[in-house]
Parts: C-alpha cells; structure tokens; sequence
C-alpha cells in the first residue's frame, strides 16, 4: 500500500507538472534531504529504493525530491533552494546543471552538510557518491574498439551540462584518441535523456553520418531509442552500447541486439548515499569519493545480472 500510494503521488503531481516529494519519516532522526534529477527512468527508481532502504537501516528521515525532467534546471533549483531553508542535518543533490551548484554555498550558511549523488560539480566542493562515470566512457570505447578496427563511431548523450553525461563522453573521447583509430564523427545531445528524443538523434545521425559503424549511448533510456531507430531503418549492422542496468536493455543485450551495457546499479547508488552521510554525520571519516561498481555486461555474463 505505502508502494502504491506513493506511486498515485508521483502520477498526480507529474500530470500537474510540479515536483515531486517522497518522504520516509524516523521519529528524532537525523533528517537528509534528496534532490534527484527526476523520477523518469527505472534508474531513477532504483535509486529512490536504495534511499529508502537505507534510510530504515541506518535509522534516518529521507526526504526525496526531483523536478519533471532531467531538464528542469530552473525547478531543481528552486527545491534545492527550499531544501536547504528548511535546515535538514544534510542535503545529497544530483544536478540537473553542474553549472549551477554555487547554490550549495547557502548549505554551509545554514549549518547543513552537502553531498553530491548520481552527479557532481566543481562549483562547490563536497563528497561525491556515485559511479566513476569517465571510467564507464573508457570501458564503452574499449568494447566497441575490440570489435572495429577502423571507420566512424559517435555519441547520443544526456545533458553535457551534467558531469554524469559529460565525463562518460570525455572517457569515451579520449580513450579513442589514444588507443584505436576510431573516429568520433559526431556527439548528438539529448537533455532529457528520454528513448522517444533518442530515436530522433539516431535518425540525425545516421542522415548525417550513414557509414557510422558504432554509437555509445550514454543511458539505457538513450540506448534502447537509438536500437530501436536503427532497427527502423534496417542498420542492424551498427554496433550500440549503453549504461544502466534497466531489464528490458539488457534483454535485448541477452538477444543479441545490444553490444554491451556498462552496469550501473542505481540501488546502489541510493544506499550508499545514506550510508555515507548516515557515517559522515555520526563524526566518521568518509571519502571524497566513495564510487560504486560498474562492470561491463555483455551477451557472455548478462545472465547473472538478469537473474538479480
């Protein structure tokens, strides 16, 4: 029932374009706000699940918020702003735009910690827990490298504003510039990070660039777009990799149909966001860093991924 009422929550106040709060309550609790980047993608679910089961284990209150869109900057902002005002013990924030993380600078005025989630920024420094995302570009291009030698390869990427996005794609670049002669013909950028926006890049791309043998794609949402715009127009010949650990990614992974995913477990990610700030605010050292893993899925091994 909790589930299926928060779900009705969630529905509701998407269809009246507003933001979204979810809240798990420990009487005299520590208090964490969350701001996510939204609630769109199973992604973004499993990490409100980390959160929440976190949050039981280590005896917190969590309060999840997110915008409508991964593109919402303005919205995030704004609750990012109330967050801080309403002076919880720490605020864990996953940003839309790094650029706009000066924001962050009000937490410290408020006596409130700050912890960057999923995404970080170099406009305020604080721990970052989260995947090692320039690491997953490396691991993407040293996949599709191991089956081309030479030709065009490109990138249908989330918001470059966002650090997730950004470093993945640098990974990407750089690991191609320095050890294969790919050629990264072209970056398509999709600030939503939605399947249907995804689709219309590749159609762009393979216009543009129609002897591209190889796309990354830098989310499972972005992927399965991109998979299934190529299978339209009949180019089952081009070689597509994504991130995240979404089913229905790797299913088509399973089938053949996906070169490889990078795993990306957003549970994870959830829980050791409380985990950490749980030990940070008990007076424990903690990392700057503290990354989860990321492991490369493909045909031979996404049987045991499937299974989880």
């Amino acid at each position: 029932m909790k589930r299926m009422t928060a779900m009705l929550l969630a529905m509701q106040l998407v269809l009246c374009g507003c933001g979204t709060v979810q809240t798990q309550q420990v009487k005299d609790a520590k208090t964490i706000c969350v701001v996510l980047k939204a609630m769109n993608s199973v992604h973004w679910m499993a990490v409100e699940s980390g959160l929440e089961q976190a949050a039981s284990d280590f005896g917190v209150s969590v309060n999840i918020l997110y915008p409508q869109s991964e593109s919402d900057c303005r919205a995030q902002k704004v609750m990012i702003a109330d967050a801080i005002a309403s002076k919880p013990d720490a605020i864990a924030v996953a940003p839309c735009d790094a650029n706009e993380m000066d924001i962050l600078q009000q937490a410290d005025q408020n006596g409130v910690r700050a912890f960057y989630i999923d995404s970080s920024s170099t406009k305020y420094d604080c721990p970052y827990i989260g995947s090692d995302n320039y690491r997953i570009g490396e691991l993407a291009a040293k996949k599709i490298a191991s089956h081309l030698n030479t030709g065009k390869i490109a990138v249908i990427s989330g918001s470059l504003q966002q650090s997730t996005h950004y470093e993945r794609v640098q990974g990407f670049r750089d690991y191609m510039e320095q050890h294969t002669k790919l050629e990264v013909c072209a970056v398509q950028e999709n600030p939503d990070s939605g399947e249907i926006e995804s689709m219309k890049s590749m159609q762009r791309l393979l216009e543009e660039h129609p002897d591209v043998k190889g796309v990354f794609c830098t989310s499972a949402m972005m992927v399965l777009g991109a998979m299934r715009q190529r299978d339209r127009e009949e180019r089952t010949d081009i070689l597509l990799i994504g991130v995240d650990t979404q089913s229905d990614a790797l299913l088509a992974v399973e089938q053949g149909e996906i070169l490889a995913i990078v795993g990306q477990d957003g549970y994870q990610i959830g829980y050791k966001t409380i985990q950490t700030i749980a030990d940070a605010l008990d007076g424990k050292d903690i990392d700057d860093a503290v990354f989860v893993e990321n492991d490369l899925i493909t045909q031979d091994n996404v049987k045991k991924y499937l299974s989880h």
